[in-house]
């Protein structure tokens, strides 16, 4: 007998079908068992009758919920006044008439019939595969595949080639740190992973190929937040040539007006508006910004604008200069010359252009750098040597050699829009299989130790780490492998906040006071001004924790290694989750005890969120 889907028995009544799922509830009342049956279209209620069937009325008895079955059963309308209207198929009653258990389920760890928000994300990612149960996060899954689909639908049909990018490549300076790859077979030497298809699809407008796009993995060993996933995420890659940056904007546009009527979502105005950067910050304080009023939000519209007219350069705290969004970006036409010359740098604008939605930067892209002396001098402007620009990229400068079109693109992030789309609050919503804040992935236990031999094979050496050397040694290695400027301060033994302070003729508040504590029998660290407290609610929801105390001097001392009063704020030496109180940031710099009561890093705070890699948000009462 063919399958037949949940969804369809609402057309099967008087009929004989088979059905197959999971067992969502058992419920037994008398001579009755009431299975509600969930397959990824839908559940349907059915039931069993002792005195008609008790060979099948003690299998079911023996189910579980997740358990997943088969059942032969006769759809039957419901009597009248039994309807059950919160469901599409409340119409229906399924009689069974047999049933086969495929694999019986253990209790699962968390419930999948909630909203899932209040359960540890910890938990949650380690059973994914159950997670994805839930309604909310199947519906999720659903709505994505149908929103890419019909993306690449659109540009398919606009004469758009989908070109496949490499994921082993060299390393590119887009602003994040590169995950690297060790090569094999030439020792000693390391793949990148693609922080974006950025060259690559350059080089296809080299090659003559004028319009491509892909639904490109893009990779970004970054500090994760709740608008971005830690490691990889997906974005739209397009890339077109012989185009001004209003043409590229008005096939975006064009694109996700046509998908969103499509998918029944609300646009909040068309075509959208265009801000300049300075006018964001005057209008709005910030270049990304939310137009929606509350009731927008209510009626969850979507509220789209352009901002353009970046500056191309910013001033990095060494005092060089580093670009603002994209190396590979052009100047405004009028600022070629500038550009050129090396003249008047912090006045020079950039041809980029960001998308923004509901408040969040959801793509962003520009007119690029065509002409080889134009890329070579936004390179030397950087601090570039001539060795270093033609040993990274060479390749590029060569190739601007040959007829090179003038081309533009654009890359809006498909997490961040789904997530707008479904109001969800956090990217890893909206992804099957994502990483962790700590940076672990989901279900397999990565990233992990290899064997030696593995290393052996690669002329790899892991460096002797915390485990042979202190603590105190082993932030020193990591600030000076970062090129960090620190000072120790050795001083007296101090246990308080308030006694280090005195000792190091330091203000309270840019002590950073390092707590560990457990979470749903797990550990973690919060570091916050010395002079506050841990808001245990506020670290519990952030978390989604639902026990929480502070750890034990025994725990502490197994954790991290010394004493309580002693820890430093580096969970990621401890391999600790880190939470870090934003309070903190109004120091420029901030002081640690390091490992011992008797002495101290003073250094700035910038350098220790680089470093520390931690979570930031509100902990503190």
């Amino acid at each position: 007998m063919e399958r037949t889907l949940i969804k369809d028995t609402i057309n099967k009544i008087g009929q004989t079908v088979l059905l197959q799922g999971w067992v969502k509830t058992v419920r037994t009342h008398g001579g009755l068992i009431f299975l509600d049956l969930r397959d990824s279209t839908g559940v349907v209620q059915s039931v069993v009758n002792k005195v008609k069937n008790e060979d099948v009325f003690k299998i079911a008895k023996t189910l579980t919920p997740e358990s997943s079955v088969e059942i032969i059963c006769e759809v039957n309308k419901r009597p009248e006044g039994l309807d059950n209207a919160k469901m599409t198929t409340g119409g229906v009653e399924a009689e069974i008439k047999e049933i086969k258990s495929f694999v019986l389920s253990k209790t699962p760890p968390f419930p999948v019939d909630t909203e899932g928000y209040e359960i540890n994300e910890e938990i949650r990612l380690k059973y994914r595969y159950l997670d994805i149960r839930r309604q909310r996060l199947s519906r999720n899954l659903h709505y994505r595949s149908q929103f890419i689909n019909l993306i690449r639908e659109y540009f398919l049909t606009h004469d758009f080639v989908e070109v496949e990018t490499p994921y082993l490549s060299s390393p590119t300076p887009e602003g994040a740190r590169d995950f690297l790859v060790p090569s094999r077979l030439q020792k000693g030497k390391f793949y990148a992973l693609p922080q974006s298809p950025q060259q690559y699809k350059q080089l296809l407008m080299v090659a003559g190929l004028e319009r491509y796009f892909q639904i490109a993995r893009c990779f970004r060993d970054e500090d994760p937040r709740a608008d971005r996933a830690y490691g990889e995420f997906t974005q739209l890659d397009l890339e077109m040539s012989f185009v001004q940056r209003e043409d590229v904007m008005a096939i975006v546009e064009d694109m996700l007006i046509k998908v969103y009527k499509k998918i029944g979502a609300k646009i909040k105005e068309i075509p959208f508006p265009i801000y300049t950067y300075q006018e964001a910050l005057k209008k709005f304080g910030s270049d990304k910004f939310d137009l929606r009023s509350e009731e927008d939000k209510k009626q969850n519209v979507q509220a789209f604008a352009w901002v353009m007219d970046f500056p191309f350069f910013e001033k990095t705290e060494e005092g060089g200069w580093t670009f603002t969004h994209n190396p590979f970006s052009a100047p405004l036409p009028e600022f070629k010359e500038q550009l050129l010359q090396k003249k008047n740098i912090a006045q020079i604008l950039t041809s980029q252009y960001d998308l923004v939605c509901n408040g969040l930067e959801v793509g962003g892209g520009s007119i690029r750098s065509h002409e080889a002396e134009v890329l070579k001098a936004v390179f030397e402007i950087m601090g570039y040597k001539d060795e270093e620009i033609k040993a990274e990229f060479g390749h590029m400068l060569e190739a601007f050699s040959y007829g090179t079109p003038p081309h533009g693109g654009i890359a809006p992030g498909i997490d961040r829009l789904l997530s707008c789309l479904l109001k969800e609050p956090n990217l890893r919503e909206v992804i099957a299989f994502p990483m962790s804040s700590g940076g672990k992935t989901a279900v397999m236990d990565a990233p992990a130790e290899v064997s030696q031999p593995q290393l052996n094979e690669l002329s790899i050496m892991i460096k002797t780490g915390q485990k042979d050397q202190s603590l105190f040694e082993s932030i020193k290695q990591l600030l000076n492998e970062n090129k960090m400027s620190y000072d120790v301060l050795e001083h007296e033994a101090v246990y308080t906040s308030q006694e280090a302070a005195k000792v190091r003729g330091t203000k309270i508040s840019q002590g950073a006071k390092a707590l560990i504590m457990v979470g749903d029998k797990k550990p973690l660290m919060v570091v916050l001004p010395a002079d506050r407290k841990v808001d245990f609610k506020k670290l519990k929801a952030s978390c989604q924790i639902k026990d929480l105390k502070m750890a034990s001097a025994e725990e502490v001392k197994k954790i991290a290694g010394v004493e309580i009063g002693a820890v430093p704020p580096f969970g990621n030496l401890m391999e600790t989750p880190l939470y870090l109180d934003k309070n903190l940031a109004k120091e420029n710099e901030i002081v640690f005890n390091a490992g011992m009561h008797t002495k101290s890093i003073l250094m700035k705070y910038s350098d220790y969120l680089k470093a520390a890699n931690p979570v930031l948000g509100d902990y503190t009462s």
